[in-house]
């Protein structure tokens, strides 16, 4: 039987996560966003154990609305998340861990209720299209925009993708590589919507079909994701032309060096295969 705790489990990483997007403190921003690095960190134990149990999953997930008018309406909601998930853990170890770990994350939520210095208006979905003091032209904009949409939503595939991947291989050398990529995607994915959130854009990025990470051919997909990478440099390096600004263009210049080196790993992956074949 397909795993549904699965589901309910990368639903909640998602709401914390882009909740924590939303945030325009930074304190309150990285509490939310520890929080949800540490559900992640669920999802890769409760993977492993169904693996282990022979037992189907996938990342589809429940409907998630990321959309609140102020903070303490966000964390309600997140209380309630939390409260509600925990009627469908099991016994053992992994699920104490679960039930401690977000024991914790209600109270720390309940305290930030209790202040009401922590309570704001959510600006992250306001379509300003501003980001901070920086002035764009109206193709600059446009550049910026399709390009943190068309992005954002590609590391989100990657980590599921790399995730996956990981849950189903025995090889030390490709679950290295994998997690490098994977926190690669975290850190990009993180980068990108944060400047969403602060262009009141912020977007949750479409369901990815069970057929990008359900493959049966790795040695294709590696060919194929080189050739994203280098596609993805291509628009980094255009983006920094066509942006021209002292602020952002270096920022992704930064990001297209760090594609080089993926491609680089997904070449070691891709030579590794064929060695261990």
């Amino acid at each position: 039987m397909r795993s549904e705790l699965f589901e309910k489990k990368h639903t909640l990483w998602l709401r914390i996560l882009f909740g924590a997007f939303s945030l325009k403190d930074e304190a309150l921003y990285e509490i939310l966003y520890d929080f949800a690095m540490i559900e992640y960190r669920h999802l890769l134990w409760l993977g492993n154990e169904l693996v282990e149990q022979d037992r189907p999953f996938d990342f589809e997930r429940e409907q998630i609305e990321i959309a609140y008018a102020d903070n303490f309406s966000l964390f309600q909601a997140l209380i309630d998340a939390l409260e509600s998930i925990r009627t469908h853990y099991g016994e053992g170890d992994l699920y104490e861990r679960f039930l401690h770990d977000e024991h914790y994350f209600i109270e720390k939520l309940r305290q930030l209720l209790g202040e009401e210095k922590n309570n704001h208006p959510i600006e992250a979905f306001n379509r300003s299209k501003q980001l901070e003091d920086i002035v764009l032209d109206e193709h600059q904009l446009s550049s910026l925009i399709l390009f943190l949409f068309e992005e954002s939503y590609k590391e989100y595939e990657l980590i599921l993708v790399y995730t996956y991947s990981n849950f189903y291989t025995n090889s030390k050398l490709l679950s290295s590589i994998f997690f490098d990529l994977i926190y690669e995607s975290h850190f990009h994915l993180k980068s990108f919507a944060r400047m969403m959130s602060k262009m009141g854009l912020l977007a949750l990025p479409r369901v990815v079909a069970k057929r990008v990470y359900q493959f049966d051919d790795l040695r294709a997909f590696l060919i194929d994701g080189i050739k994203e990478e280098e596609g993805a440099k291509e628009l980094c390096v255009k983006l920094a032309k066509d942006i021209n600004h002292e602020k952002l263009s270096p920022f992704f210049t930064f990001i297209n060096n760090q594609e080089s080196y993926h491609i680089s790993l997904m070449k070691k992956a891709l030579a590794h295969i064929g060695d261990v074949l």
